[in-house]
């Protein structure tokens, strides 16, 4: 094999380029280079003017009327034992934000033991109820932050009963229940608005956090007017990121074995149809399949009897679950949690996502039957993952829980737990929600 050798008289060689020629170049390049990196700098660096959000949230309501699913002598039966017995000394706020958010502030109760949705949200927002409930020596729930030059507020979390479970959670249930942003706060030095709660979340929210759910939905009830923002930090948030992020997790990670995250993709798309075009529709479609591939692992891993563990999502694109997955309070309260949960996001869902009639009908009846055969004390320990099952089956008959109308009280039930001393508090990132 012989190799060609080229023999013309310019090989090797290229037009020349002159010394002054070359250094002007460079100096060209170097200068664009500063300008371009000063540019990028100033970005970064430069004040970040946080969005206006709106003062009234939506409302978003639900979309069937199923008597199939939950008849109506069932959902009072539920409903009524699932009211918000949290009267007495140091209700767990855990479960007074839960309960908020379950029956809205317009509920109110025969029950002498029961908490109205008035005073559940009195005991969120204002100090003195707080204080007179937990007493005085107990660190504050609300708590005022005044480093900055706004006044701040925010919620203590994940410190203990008298705290809630996740951030941004208390804020989110606030919105979901129509509280508006200058509804009056009264921490510990005075009064300030909601805003202030809403504008420290946003002063602190980071698209490197760990928990995106509840935030997510909060910007939805304030803030569905922005196409996009920009965090302190200098990131642009905008709804496909924050799509991308809650999908960016194995399925049954996070809180509730990851049905919130569902359930803020579910509510991305219900804004982004119904009120204003939010997400791109590549990204529209991508929820809608993660959505969809969701709804058939459940159908095909759901138990003959109707329910679901954290075992839900079957085999997954990384590798299967484990056999086990036990929380601490057992197989019962996992299971209430998951299929609660998976119905509580399903009644949310456009039809396209929804799973055959008979999923959701046996996954019902196993709830209805399940929570009435739980005694008061199961019912308090397992009261915030419960408010969501109870909530699932009033948004398949087309209603809130507020309305309704439950049959008056005849006789004071038990003494609930939340009036003795407090029971250890699990870990809240696996067992509250």
């Amino acid at each position: 094999m012989s190799i060609l050798k080229d023999k013309s008289p310019n090989r090797g060689t290229r037009p020349g380029v002159s010394a002054p020629m070359f250094c002007a170049l460079q100096a060209l390049l170097l200068t664009g280079a500063a300008a371009y990196g000063m540019h990028r700098y100033q970005t970064i660096t430069a004040p970040r003017l946080l969005p206006t959000p709106s003062n009234e949230p939506l409302a978003v309501g639900p979309l069937y009327d199923r008597p199939d699913v939950v008849s109506d002598e069932q959902l009072v039966t539920i409903l009524d034992q699932l009211k918000p017995r949290l009267r007495g000394r140091q209700p767990k706020i855990n479960h007074v934000d839960h309960a908020l958010r379950f029956w809205g502030v317009e509920a109110t109760f025969t029950d002498p033991e029961c908490l109205s949705g008035v005073e559940l949200r009195e005991l969120l927002l204002d100090h003195r109820a707080f204080a007179e409930a937990w007493g005085s020596d107990v660190r504050p729930f609300l708590i005022p932050n005044t480093s900055s030059d706004a006044d701040l507020i925010s919620f203590r979390t994940k410190t203990g009963p008298a705290s809630a479970s996740h951030y941004d959670h208390t804020i989110a249930g606030l919105a979901e229940v129509g509280t508006p942003l200058d509804y009056p706060v009264i921490t510990p030095i005075g009064e300030r608005p909601l805003r202030a709660a809403v504008d420290y979340s946003l002063e602190k929210f980071s698209l490197n956090q760990g928990e995106y759910e509840w935030s997510t939905l909060m910007f939805l009830h304030y803030l569905s007017h922005e196409r996009s923002w920009y965090s302190t930090e200098g990131q642009e948030i905008t709804w496909d990121r924050l799509a991308d992020r809650l999908m960016r997790q194995r399925l049954a990670q996070g809180v509730c074995y990851g049905n919130h995250r569902l359930h803020a993709l579910v509510m991305l798309l219900r804004v982004d149809a119904e009120v204003n075009p939010i997400l791109s529709p590549e990204m529209r479609s991508q929820i809608v399949a993660h959505l969809q591939d969701a709804t058939s692992r459940l159908v095909k891993t759901q138990h003959a009897d109707g329910y679901w563990d954290g075992r839900w999502p079957g085999e997954e694109w990384d590798g299967p679950q484990p056999t086990s997955i036990e929380g601490p309070f057992g197989p019962t309260a996992d299971r209430l949690l998951a299929t609660g949960h998976a119905l509580e996001w399903w009644a949310l869902a456009p039809p396209d996502l929804l799973p055959p009639r008979e999923t959701v009908v046996r996954a019902a009846q196993w709830v209805c039957n399940s929570v009435s055969e739980l005694s008061e004390s199961q019912r308090s320990t397992y009261y915030p993952f419960l408010t969501h099952a109870g909530r699932a089956l009033s948004l398949w008959r087309g209603k809130f829980p507020h309305e309704v109308e439950l049959p008056e009280s005849t006789s004071s039930p038990e003494t609930p737990e939340t009036a003795a001393a407090p029971d250890p508090e699990p870990p809240a990132d696996e067992s509250e929600n």
